[in-house]
């Protein structure tokens, strides 16, 4: 099956475009199984929902999306204030096209691994077409396919579609590759439209995944140090900086609210009980011997029938190039040092997934927010394909056909090892309908609920909230009432002074309006609860009123909304200056 790699020929004559259709069919076997009808069950089963929410958004122009109708059992909750929200923009869109939802989101999961295996073959390719003295085909373009191979057959990558369905966090590769790319090009070639390149790269990484940009940052700030002081091009530090800043401007709509308006949520369910990181370190032999697959989960109390694995071949792969570096140091320096760099980088973040690093865990209070020491194996298989790839270019300098034959041994092997986790523990024949009602839809409603839930409430609400208003005093009728995504709105007859109570959560920027006028209102009257919700209440006045409550922008919204609007708008003037109507090449 592998043995065209041989043939150097047929390869030599492949054109690029002529790679990356190979390598989209090479990449087939890891999503194949979701193309036909259904859905199939996953740990974080809340991604056809969270699309289902944002599209809600969308309709209302609620641009961008921060608050949703219907989670919190239908109480409202602030999920996209506190969630990244990039990849529910494209699932959303996706459905404007009349697919369905469970479709749209496995389209989004089928993209993560096209896109991810892509990036990185055209980082690689790039990485050693800069490097590399010969620009021969087994010298750049059979390292870069080797490494994004090994990027697409590991068992992360199953187990964070098909087991934990994790949505966000495995998109989030698709951005790893592309960074380090754009960091490369401005460095090397120091032209602008990499500036353009890092900023939209390292946004989306932000909007993508909160954690994964905080296990990915050092790591793209040791390969920007790493090059600038191999390269000796400091004047292109000021592009490097230009580019980061207006990635973290593009993305300060979400970041902001974020960091500063955590408080008003209850985030402590994130770091505690099952999430506590003290229980989920990884041993050794879990990490670099097991090749056991499971569908489980980790931790104590837990089976820990989960697939943990750094992927034997790639590690030992790696392995084999940190040997074979420093024999290139003089011939080939760039690429060594950044080999041996990377490789004691690799050393580092398996340390941290280990219990031994628990000390470290201690001493830095975020990291308690990353709940599971091993979402650093989404730094580790990043590192392991790069090293896999120095490994191929190395080999190919000591002998051509060797360096074909290890390549197509090594495809062999993470092909018959790792190719059979990619497919689902169960398939339900279902569809939009059945998923979003009766039982299913129970549970999308109900479904971590304890996340963000907001701060005013005690506990989350034990059962769905009710169409209309409560009237706690005095006498009303509604004669009409409606929930949209971010507001509740009605027509109401009040026939003496009132007090009424919405279902709907209260939470900083909430505003009130009674017949168009600002109103105020309370969060603490909670009679007749079995605990109190911190629901929207307030006067009404004898008479006919149009009401209204809307989450409104606060200050920090709002400055976060400039932010990034100046940035996007800063950042098409770059585009302007650099393009104009030229085509973009890679």
């Amino acid at each position: 099956m592998f043995n065209f790699l041989a043939n150097r020929s047929f390869l030599e004559k492949i054109s690029y475009k002529s790679w990356i259709i190979l390598i989209v069919i090479l990449t087939i076997p890891t999503f194949y199984q979701l193309i036909r009808p259904g859905f199939f069950f996953m740990q974080d089963d809340l991604q056809a929902m969270r699309v289902h929410q944002m599209f809600r958004c969308l309709q209302d122009f609620q641009i961008p999306c921060r608050w949703v109708p219907d989670m919190g059992y239908q109480y409202g909750y602030p999920q996209f204030l506190y969630y990244p929200p990039s990849v529910y923009y494209l699932g959303a869109l996706i459905h404007l096209f009349a697919v369905q939802i469970i479709d749209s989101v496995k389209i989004l999961f089928i993209f993560g691994y096209i896109l991810s295996t892509l990036f990185m073959f055209i980082f690689l390719k790039a990485f050693f077409d800069g490097e590399s003295k010969e620009k021969r085909f087994v010298s750049t373009t059979l390292p870069a396919f080797l490494g994004a191979m090994l990027y697409t057959y590991i068992p992360y990558k199953a187990l964070e579609v098909y087991v934990r369905g994790a949505l966000n966090e495995f998109w989030s590769l698709v951005f790893f590759p592309l960074i380090f790319w754009a960091i490369y090009q401005l460095i090397s070639k120091q032209k602008l439209k990499y500036v353009i390149f890092l900023a939209l790269s390292t946004a989306a990484l932000m909007l993508t995944h909160n954690l994964m940009t905080l296990i990915f940052a050092p790591l793209s700030i040791l390969w920007c140090l790493s090059l600038l002081v191999l390269k000796k091009t400091w004047k292109v530090i000021p592009k490097i900086f230009l580019g980061g800043l207006l990635g973290i401007g593009l993305a300060a709509f979400f970041t902001l609210p974020v960091i500063f308006e955590g408080k008003y949520a209850h985030l402590e369910t994130l770091v505690g009980g099952y999430f506590d990181y003290r229980q989920h370190f990884v041993s050794i032999n879990r990490l670099l011997i097991s090749n056991q697959f499971g569908y489980g989960s980790s931790g104590f109390g837990q089976d820990n029938n989960l697939t943990l694995s750094t992927g034997q071949i790639q590690w030992m792969v790696a392995l084999f190039g940190f040997i074979l570096a420093p024999f290139f140091l003089k011939k080939h320096k760039n690429i060594a040092i950044l080999v041996i760099i990377n490789s004691l980088v690799e050393l580092v973040v398996l340390f941290l997934i280990h219990q031994k690093s628990s000390f470290i865990w201690e001493r830095i209070p975020i990291m308690v927010y990353l709940q599971f020491p091993w979402r650093f194996l989404t730094d580790s298989i990043f590192l392991l394909s790069f090293l896999g790839a120095g490994t191929i270019f190395f080999i190919s300098q000591i002998n051509i056909k060797g360096a074909k034959i290890f390549a197509t041994l090594i495809l062999i092997g993470i092909f018959l090892l790792h190719a059979q986790f990619f497919k689902p523990k169960e398939w339900f024949g279902i569809s939009d309908k059945d998923k979003f009602s009766g039982p299913f839809w129970e549970k999308e409603l109900t479904i971590s609920i304890f996340d963000y839930l907001p701060a005013y409430a005690e506990l989350p609400p034990n059962k769905i909230a009710p169409d209309t208003p409560e009237v706690l005093e005095g006498k009303v009728r509604f004669i009409t009432y409606r929930k949209g995504s971010n507001y509740q709105i009605g027509e109401v007859e009040a026939r003496e002074d009132s007090v009424i109570r919405l279902p709907l959560f209260d939470f900083p920027g909430m505003r009130v309006t009674v017949d168009g006028k600002v109103v105020g209102h309370k969060n603490d009257d909670c009679r007749g609860e079995e605990y109190c919700l911190g629901l929207i209440t307030f006067d009404l006045p004898q008479g006919s009123h149009l009401i209204k409550a809307q989450l409104m922008d606060t200050q920090i919204r709002s400055i976060g909304n400039i932010i990034t609007l100046t940035s996007f708008l800063l950042l098409l003037v770059l585009v302007g200056k650099n393009y104009g109507y030229k085509k973009v090449h890679l």
